[in-house]
């Protein structure tokens, strides 16, 4: 087994620059998110990193089952035991169906509806498969999602893929 690898920063013995982006955690998370103890260590990476995740975690165009979705879908693509473990019990409770979850961690691309959730679902596949879609698809994502929605899933797979590999990188093992 390796051993946990992050490097924590202490609030007390953090820099000026690394006290801004705590500061800043606290009032927008109330709390400093465990990705954020690889990213202080880097005061300005951190700091641009708060405002994605912030907006990210408070989505103002997607559901948060809909963000659980590619949260999920993002941690198994990048194999992240600790970010696998943490959302799919997000994505349960936030009321994703147990059988697009089960899909989900298990490689296979959820069988869904035609509805918002469903497209959303086959964007975040596309969107982890490469993103190399023909155009009628993507034509649909733009007619019933819209931009902002396809917008928002770009970032949230990018920020999430960066989660999971750093968890990974640094060996956290999943919340029992």
């Amino acid at each position: 087994m390796t051993k946990n690898r992050l490097e924590c920063i202490d609030p007390e013995q953090a820099s000026d620059e690394q006290r801004k982006v705590i500061a800043r955690l606290g009032e927008g998370r109330g709390r400093i998110p465990t990705p954020f103890n690889i990213w202080l260590h880097n005061p300005n990476l951190a700091a641009g990193m708060e405002i994605i995740g912030t907006h990210v975690d408070r989505s103002p165009v997607l559901s948060e089952a809909e963000s659980e979705v590619a949260i999920l879908a993002t941690a198994v693509f990048w194999n992240s035991p600790y970010v696998i473990a943490n959302h799919r019990r997000h994505a349960l409770k936030s009321g994703v169906p147990e059988a697009v979850v089960n899909a989900i961690v298990e490689k296979r691309r959820p069988k869904v509806g035609e509805d918002r959730f469903g497209l959303v679902c086959d964007a975040v596949s596309d969107i982890l498969a490469g993103a190399q879609i023909d155009d009628a698809r993507f034509a649909r994502y733009d007619s019933v999602l819209g931009r902002a929605v396809i917008a928002e899933l770009l970032v949230t797979v990018g920020y999430f893929t960066s989660i999971s590999l750093g968890m990974t990188l640094h060996a956290l093992e999943p919340k029992e």
